[in-house]
Parts: C-alpha cells; sequence; structure tokens
C-alpha cells in the first residue's frame, strides 16, 4: 500500500479495499491515510452513511469538508454541487435517459470537481479515501466513475473501500476497465495465530471458541471479549439464549435488521429459527406467509449480504447476524415459529434430530407425543451429539408427567440423561441424576450405579468408586455386558488406587467375559487397564507383551466403538511413554482427542490433553505442549474434576519452563504446593514427580528431595521410575541432602538448575561464582555416596535398554562426576546419553545433555569442544521452541568465551596474601564451606575470592589451581 505513495509517479493511481462488515477496512484506510499525511500528502476523507444516501455528492462533500475555506473555486463548486442534477425523460441525446443538456452540465461539473481535486493534490500530492462507499449515493458513484474513467494527471491516491459485493454497479463496471489494474486488497479474516497474539492471557481454548464464534471478525471478537465460555458454546452449537449476550454486540449488528422491509425482518427472524438448511417452505410456514413473497424478501435478503448461497443452500453471511435477528424476534413469536416449523417438519417427514431441535424450544407439560420424537432423537444422535441428546432429554423430562404411572419411563430418560451430561463433562449435575436412581431398585440401577463411579472415580473418590462397585457385583447375579462394565470400571478404580495386583485381577476376568461375550470394545479397554498394571509392578519383558497387546486390542476398535472406550485409549497415550514407546502415545493421545471431538465425548479429554502435553515435550514441540496443558486445566475445571485440573497444572509445569524460565514457573509452582494432591496413587505420583523436577529448576532443592523421597511414587511409574531416582541421586550429589549445602552446583543436566556455564550458579564459568566446590559426593557427607550409588544401580537396572531412561541416569552421572571435579568421567557418561537421547527422539533432553557435556569438556581443558556443544545445544532448544533455554545456551557460549584463557603477560601472576591462602586450601580439595570455617569467612566471600584466582590464573576451572601453585 505505502508504494502507491511513490513521489516519482505523476498521475493518479487507485487503491480498493473491501471485505466484511468489522474486517478492519475502515481501520486500514484510516492508518493509510495517517502515513499519507505523515509523508506531507494532502488527506481528503469522506465516507458514506446508510441513511444518508438522499444527499447528492454526499461522500464527495464529506471529503471536501476537509479543503480549506480560502478556496474561491471551493465555494463555486459547491454551490454547484448543491444544485440537483435535472432528471429527465427520454431525451434521446443522453444515453441514460438523462437530457442531453443536463448530461453536459453533470459532465461539466465533474470535471470541475476533478479539476478541484487536481489543484488540492499540488504540489505535494494528495491522498483521497471515500470509506463505505457501498452507502454511496448515485451523484457520488458517477463522480468516482467518471475520476476513474479520467484520472488526474497529478500525484494523487484514491482509495475505494466498501463490503465485500456491494459494491455500486457502475462503479464496479469502472474498475473492471481502469488501466492500470488497480491494487485490490481483499481483507479476511484473522487466523487462531492472530487471535493468540491479540488475547495472549486467554486460554487455548477460550481463544478457539472467539476465534470460531467470531469467525475471526475482528470487530467481532472485541464485542464477544466479555462473554462466558459456556455462551460462547452455545453460540458456536447455534444454541442461541433467550436474550442478547451482549449489548455492545446486539447495538453494532441490529443496524442492519432495522434497516429491512417488515417482511424482509419478518423472513430473516423465520431463517433464523430454521437454522441451516432451510428451504423456503419451512421459512414460510414459520413465518406464516405464503411462499412468493417469502421468495422475495429472501432475494432482497441476498442483496443486502445478510445471506449468502453456499452450496446451493441459502446462509447468514455470519452466525452472530443469525443470533441477532433471533434476538431481535419477541419471545412469545419465536415460541410460536418454533411450533410451526416442527408442525412442517413432521408433515414433510423429516428426520427426528430437526423435529427435535424445534420441539425442544417449543414442548409444553403433558406433549407425551413429543416427548416421544425428543427421547428418540436423543438416542440417534447420543453416539455423535451427545450435547444436543442433553438438551433435548432436559426438554423431554421437562414435559413428561411426574407421576407414578410415568415411573419407569422417566427413570429411564433421566438414565439416558446423565449419561448425556457426563460424557459432555457436566459431572455435578450427571453425578445429582445419578445418586437418585441409585436410591431406588429397578432395572435402571446397574447402569446408574456404573456411570456413578466412573464420576466419582473422575472426582477422585476412588474409595467410593470401588465400594459402589463391588457391593453392586455381589447383588448382580447376571454375566454378560452389564456385569463386564462394572468390573471393567472396577479394575480402572484398583489401578489408579495403587492397588495393582487387584486392578490386575479384575481386568483379567473382564477380559475373560467380554471375550466370550463378543463385547470387543470392553476387552480392549481392560487390556490396556492390565496393561497399565503390569508396567506399574511387573518385569520390563512382560509390560512390553502386555502393553502390545493393548495396542493391537484398541486399535482394531473402529472410531465409533472407540468412543465409548476413549478411557482406554488415554490409558495408552500414558503408559506407552514409560516404554519409551513416544511416537505410539502420540498417535494415541492424538486420536483420541480427535474421536472425542468428532463425536462430542470430552470426558477425558484432560487425561488426554495432559497426556499430548507430556509427549509434546518430549518430541520438542514445547509450544504445543504447554498449549495442551492449558487446554487440559481449562477443561478440567470447567467439568469441575479436581484430580485432573491438578495433573495438567503439574504436567504444564516443564513446558512452562523450557519457554519462559524459573521466574515464570515460581507462581504456579507455589500456587501447587498449596493444593491438594491427587487422591489417585498414579495421579500422585505423576504430579509429585514434575513437582520435584520444578523445584530442582527454580532451586528449591530441599522441597525436590522431600517429594523425591516418597515412597509411593516408586511403585506406580515403572520403568520411569528410573528417571524418578536419577533425578534424586543427582539433587542429593549435587546440592546436599535436603538441598542445603554450599552455595554452587554443577548440575547442567535440567533447565533453571545451573551448571558451570550457566548464570546464576557455581561452577568455573558462571558468573559470580568461585567454583562451589564440593568433597567426595558434592556437599553431602561421606555416607552419602554409597547410598547414591545404590539409587543409580537400582535405575540402570530398571531402565533395562530403554534410551530414554539409560540417558536419565548417564546424566546424572555425569552431574555427579562434576560435582567430584571428574571432568573427564563427566565427559565419558554425558556423551552415551547425548547418543541415546537421540535415539529416543528428544530433542530438548538431547541438547540438556549436550550443555552439560560442554561443562565436562571445558573442564578438562577443551574450550573449543565445548563451545561446540553449546551451539548445538542452542540449536536443538531453538528447533523446538525451548526460548528460554536456547537463551541459556546463547550465555553459556558468551560466558565461556569471556573465561577463556588469555594470554600470560610476562613475570608472574601476583595474589594477594589472602587470595594465597585460599588458592593453597582450595589446592587440598577443600570446599568453599570449609575454607569458609578454616579462615572464619562467609562463604560468599570464599566463592569471590575462587572466582578471582581464576582469572588471575588464566585456568578453566578450580581443579586447575593445585597444579598452577
Amino acid at each position: 500500500m505505502v508504494d502507491l505513495l511513490d513521489d516519482s509517479v505523476p498521475s493518479a493511481r487507485f487503491l480498493v479495499v473491501e471485505g466484511e462488515p468489522g474486517i478492519g477496512k475502515s481501520r486500514l484506510v484510516s492508518e493509510f491515510a495517517k502515513i499519507a499525511g505523515e509523508r506531507g500528502r494532502t488527506v481528503l476523507f469522506g465516507r458514506a452513511t446508510e441513511f444518508e444516501r438522499f444527499l447528492p455528492y454526499g461522500v464527495v462533500l464529506d471529503a471536501l469538508a476537509a479543503v480549506p475555506d480560502h478556496r474561491s473555486d471551493l465555494h463555486v463548486l459547491l454551490d454547484a454541487l448543491a444544485v440537483p442534477d435535472p432528471a429527465g425523460g427520454g431525451d434521446p441525446g443522453s444515453a441514460d435517459g438523462v437530457p442531453a443538456t443536463a448530461a453536459v452540465e453533470r459532465h461539466q461539473r465533474h470535471r470541475r470537481l476533478r479539476n478541484l481535486l487536481t489543484a488540492v493534490a499540488r504540489p505535494a500530492g494528495a491522498l483521497f479515501v471515500f470509506d463505505d462507499v457501498q452507502w454511496a449515493d448515485d451523484a457520488s458513484v458517477e463522480f468516482l466513475g467518471y475520476l476513474l474513467r479520467h484520472p488526474p494527471e497529478a500525484r494523487i491516491t484514491v482509495v475505494l473501500a466498501f463490503r465485500s459485493e456491494q459494491c455500486p454497479a457502475r462503479l464496479a463496471e469502472g474498475l473492471a476497465h481502469l488501466v492500470p489494474v488497480p491494487l485490490r486488497l481483499h481483507l479476511g479474516p484473522l487466523s487462531g495465530a492472530d487471535v493468540d497474539q491479540l488475547l495472549p492471557t486467554e486460554p487455548a481454548s477460550r481463544r478457539r471458541l472467539l476465534h470460531q464464534v467470531s469467525g475471526g471478525n475482528p470487530l467481532y471478537l472485541e464485542l464477544l471479549a466479555g462473554t462466558s465460555t459456556e455462551i460462547l458454546g452455545a453460540l458456536r452449537r447455534g444454541d442461541f439464549p433467550d436474550e442478547p449476550v451482549s449489548a455492545a454486540l446486539h447495538g453494532a449488528m441490529a443496524v442492519e435488521v432495522r434497516g429491512l422491509a417488515p417482511i424482509e425482518r419478518l423472513v430473516l427472524q423465520a431463517i433464523a429459527v430454521i437454522g441451516p438448511g432451510l428451504d423456503v417452505a419451512a421459512v414460510a410456514a414459520a413465518a406464516e406467509l405464503d411462499p412468493l413473497p417469502t421468495t422475495t424478501a429472501l432475494d432482497a435478503l441476498v442483496e443486502r449480504n445478510l445471506l449468502r448461497q453456499v452450496g446451493g443452500q441459502l446462509d447468514f453471511r455470519h452466525s452472530l447476524v443469525r443470533a441477532v435477528a433471533y434476538w431481535m424476534a419477541g419471545p412469545a413469536w419465536r415460541l410460536g415459529a418454533h411450533r410451526r416449523a416442527a408442525t412442517h417438519l413432521e408433515r414433510r417427514a423429516a428426520p427426528l434430530p430437526l423435529r427435535a431441535h424445534h420441539l425442544a424450544k417449543a414442548v409444553v407439560p403433558g406433549d407425551e407425543d413429543a416427548v416421544e420424537v425428543l427421547a428418540m432423537a436423543a438416542r440417534s444422535t447420543m453416539g455423535t451429539a451427545p450435547g444436543s441428546s442433553a438438551a433435548w432429554l432436559r426438554a423431554a423430562l421437562s414435559a413428561l408427567p411426574d407421576d407414578p404411572g410415568h415411573a419407569d419411563r422417566r427413570a429411564e430418560l433421566r438414565l439416558l440423561f446423565a449419561k448425556a451430561l457426563g460424557v459432555t463433562g457436566q459431572f455435578d449435575e450427571a453425578r445429582t441424576v445419578l445418586h437418585d436412581l441409585v436410591a431406588v431398585a429397578g432395572p435402571h440401577r446397574h447402569a446408574a450405579v456404573e456411570q456413578l463411579a466412573v464420576l466419582e472415580r473422575l472426582a477422585g473418590r476412588l474409595d467410593v468408586a470401588s465400594a459402589l462397585l463391588s457391593t453392586e457385583l455381589e447383588r448382580l447375579d447376571a454375566t454378560g455386558a452389564t456385569q463386564a462394565m462394572l468390573r471393567l470400571e472396577l479394575a480402572v478404580t484398583e489401578m489408579l488406587a495403587g492397588r495393582w495386583r487387584a486392578g490386575a485381577r479384575h481386568a483379567g476376568k473382564t477380559i475373560e467375559r467380554s471375550r466370550a461375550g463378543g463385547h470387543r470394545g470392553i476387552e480392549a479397554a481392560a487390556s490396556a487397564v492390565l496393561a497399565a498394571c503390569v508396567v506399574a509392578s511387573g518385569p520390563l519383558s512382560t509390560a512390553r507383551v502386555r502393553v502390545s497387546y493393548a495396542k493391537r486390542m484398541v486399535d482394531a476398535l473402529g472410531d465409533a466403538a472407540l468412543r465409548d472406550e476413549l478411557g482406554a485409549i488415554a490409558l495408552l497415550a500414558w503408559i506407552e511413554p514409560m516404554l519409551d514407546r513416544v511416537d505410539d502415545g502420540l498417535a494415541h493421545a492424538e486420536h483420541g482427542i480427535e474421536v472425542g471431538l468428532r463425536f462430542g465425548r470430552i470426558h477425558v479429554h484432560p487425561l488426554l490433553y495432559s497426556a499430548r502435553s507430556v509427549l509434546y515435550g518430549a518430541v520438542g514441540r514445547v509450544d504445543e505442549a504447554l498449549r495442551d496443558a492449558e487446554e487440559a486445566e481449562e477443561i478440567a475445571r470447567w467439568q469441575g474434576s479436581a484430580e485432573a485440573a491438578t495433573l495438567a497444572a503439574a504436567v504444564r509445569l516443564r513446558p512452562l519452563l523450557w519457554l519462559a524460565g524459573p521466574d515464570a514457573v515460581r507462581p504456579a509452582l507455589d500456587r501447587l504446593k498449596g493444593s491438594a494432591a491427587p487422591r489417585s496413587t498414579l495421579y500422585r505420583a505423576v504430579v509429585q514427580t514434575h513437582l520435584a523436577e520444578a523445584c530442582d529448576a527454580v532451586g528449591d532443592h530441599a522441597d525436590c528431595q522431600r517429594l523425591l523421597a516418597d515412597p509411593e511414587i516408586y511403585r506406580c511409574l515403572g520403568p520411569a521410575e528410573a528417571t524418578i531416582l536419577a533425578l534424586r541421586a543427582r539433587s542429593v550429589g549435587v546440592h546436599g541432602p535436603h538441598g542445603g549445602s554450599g552455595s554452587g552446583s554443577h548440575d547442567v543436566s535440567r533447565g533453571g538448575s545451573g551448571g558451570g556455564l550457566r548464570e546464576g550458579s557455581g561452577g568455573g564459568l558462571r558468573e559470580g561464582s568461585g567454583g562451589g566446590s564440593r568433597d567426595g559426593m558434592g556437599g553431602g557427607s561421606g555416607g552419602e555416596a554409597p547410598e547414591l550409588g545404590r539409587w543409580l544401580s537400582r535405575a540402570a537396572t530398571i531402565a533395562g535398554d530403554l534410551p530414554a531412561r539409560l540417558g536419565a541416569v548417564g546424566m546424572a552421572r555425569a552431574a555427579l562426576s562434576l560435582a567430584r571435579h571428574r571432568p573427564d568421567e563427566a565427559v565419558g557418561q554425558a556423551a552415551p546419553a547425548i547418543s541415546l537421547f537421540t535415539r529416543a527422539g528428544m530433542p530438548v533432553a538431547e541438547g540438556e545433555a549436550r550443555m552439560l557435556l560442554a561443562e565436562a569438556q571445558f573442564g578438562t581443558g577443551n574450550p573449543q569442544l565445548a563451545r561446540e556443544q553449546l551451539g548445538r545445544a542452542k540449536r536443538l532448544f531453538s528447533g523446538s521452541g525451548a526460548r528460554w533455554l536456547a537463551g541459556q545456551a546463547d550465555r553459556a557460549q558468551r560466558r565461556l568465551a569471556a573465561r577463556l584463557p588469555r594470554q600470560r603477560t610476562d613475570g608472574p601472576v601476583t595474589l594477594s596474601s589472602r587470595e594465597r591462602e585460599v588458592a593453597e586450601l582450595v589446592a587440598q580439595g577443600l570446599t568453599n564451606h570449609q575454607i569458609a570455617g578454616q579462615l572464619v569467612l562467609s562463604p560468599r566471600t570464599v566463592e569471590t575470592h575462587v572466582t578471582r584466582i581464576i582469572a588471575k590464573l588464566g585456568i578453566p576451572s578450580r581443579a586447575a589451581v593445585a597444579r598452577q601453585l
């Protein structure tokens, strides 16, 4: 656009800007006008309005208001423009029926007006903006057409802005023949990424919802910003509340509807009631009109761009236009329109869901025929649209008589209603309905118990769920699907409670009985539960077999069957990464989310999104990992599932650290520390592991070690226990028991935990530190060494041949070797860890291993090799979106360059007497704390002395002090 202001072009140039209402046309041309003004151009800005189309040359006069009053030619021209164009009929000298003399006068008027604009443009050039041209009066349109046919010979830029598909016909014809072809900008909607940038503090799911409802329209997005998530979801479904959700939104959009003729407005409101897929007969029935005037009104609404033809059918230009039209119809009229539409659809033998949509809005108490239609429609859509099923069942129950004669039918519909509520995440209301059903004996009790147990389990009340299921199984004599479902749910509950043997036993029985009955979905789900129990408590070889079998069973299910067993695929997404099967886990998480969204089953989505967050982080998709964790937490909180919300919040810590650093993590970490731990043993183990890792990263080593001292977490995560033991050994070995010894740390294997090449921590290359030396085990007592060795040996045994687990053990060993000032050993331990993480396809972990190797290589006197490793780590972090880690690697590179040994000057190095005292003690292998105690100094003062000593001697680390002395 700015190129159109090029002063080297002496002739007029044209810009066309078109787009939907609210898309930003006026804002764009206003900003362009501002730029032109700053460049010295004269700017004339005219805007047409819908209700001033009677004023000839209205948009032109609006623009000319900026021309200085002292111009005599302006006043003469304004007087001429005030004279109406003569109208006549049929003078053969005029092509359009206007007398020839009048045409000549009009031509002269247009020429004088063009000459005035040319004069205004000299000498600096000018920008003429004509906005909302779709509402321009005929005289203005004719002049603009003349301007297109006879462009001024001056540095003039003309901007014409109008709504899509509403360019006046004469103007469109002139633009089509303009040479050179004008620059045309069609403003499209904002993308999802644009909305993310505009609303960074909103949760990801809400941003996506706002984008969907607004259609990416900036004005609508702004007007919807304060709308609740629940209302936004209803707007997306076309399930409009009875009252406008926003006065500002209603006011901004109602203008277009109020300007319609009465019959056009009536038809528009009828279409709003009918909804997508309308036909003329249905609209006419809802509006109580004959088909012919209905068709005429529809054509007029298309011409006004309120309706559009899409795929052979008419639909609203934007869903919010439909919402406003719906709200502007009175509630009593809407009720009648829905009844008329339902009656019309019944006569046409329309599908049940179409009829149910209108009956739900118009059903009256006691109308049992309507109740049956609503119930049948709800059953037919339960698998694909449970949210609609819930709405229709709610309406049916409101109309069904509440008396003994209808008790059984009412219980049947309430059970179906509870199921619809449950799978759509409305747990509290579903639980209330089910408690009522369970309290009464009857044919629906078993199914109600199973559903209620699921909800109690999702709420973390595992003992309640287990008791419900066990009691019901004792009462149940029959075998088959009912017993299999109850036992499957009991197996899931026992597994989450950490009772692996009981969980495996119930899962095994479920497999046998469901296989005999041909219930493949139940069998597949039970296979996943059994696999999870074995992964947590059994040998690695058996775990592999069980997980592979469960994968085959779940993958063999079609999506229609899988939608009822999404818990199974979520479970696989969690346990497969424990066996380093990250690709399988990611594929299952993505498939589960897709199936859940397609069929409206979001009750398992917090677990699926949390699993995918962990997996995205592992494969180096950090931004997506953070987004999924936030999505999981938001959905869980909306569902009222504190267990799943805490799990998601803990999972969020890792990508947040990698992306934004410890300062961003601390507030979230503090909130989690103050919240209740999950009651599920399995969830609690996952949460504590992520909390411990985050504590380690932000320097809260005491809390890290406290969390890792809980024996329960070592019996829940199977091969992942190797990673936990490695983290515990590293924390104790590097930071001392209880995280309280010394101020330094050689641990560079975790983001944010410091390291010799990272800022804010001890080590030979760290800013403001003098090396932070340790005794044999990082400042711990000598008695710690055997225990750390046992932990790491056990971790290596548990890891088996799993590359990611072995990599974590190798990194822990390397960090401990650095803490002992054995960089040569650290090199030999960190290098294999890099290969293991590369094999596992985990770029962020590989980058951290390379940071650790760089520290070790620097300690062995190989700064160039260290620099190379830092560069590779930085590239890995950057490619993964781990921006804070990439910044850490970059700063480490700069510190390495600053601390490389400088050329020694002639003559001996002079140390002060105090520095020599400190240096001699360093050479003896004493730690900073020991030196401080011996010389009666603070550890920080000793640290400062050690830093100066290393710099004066020009050596890479404190390990070389003895050689220099």
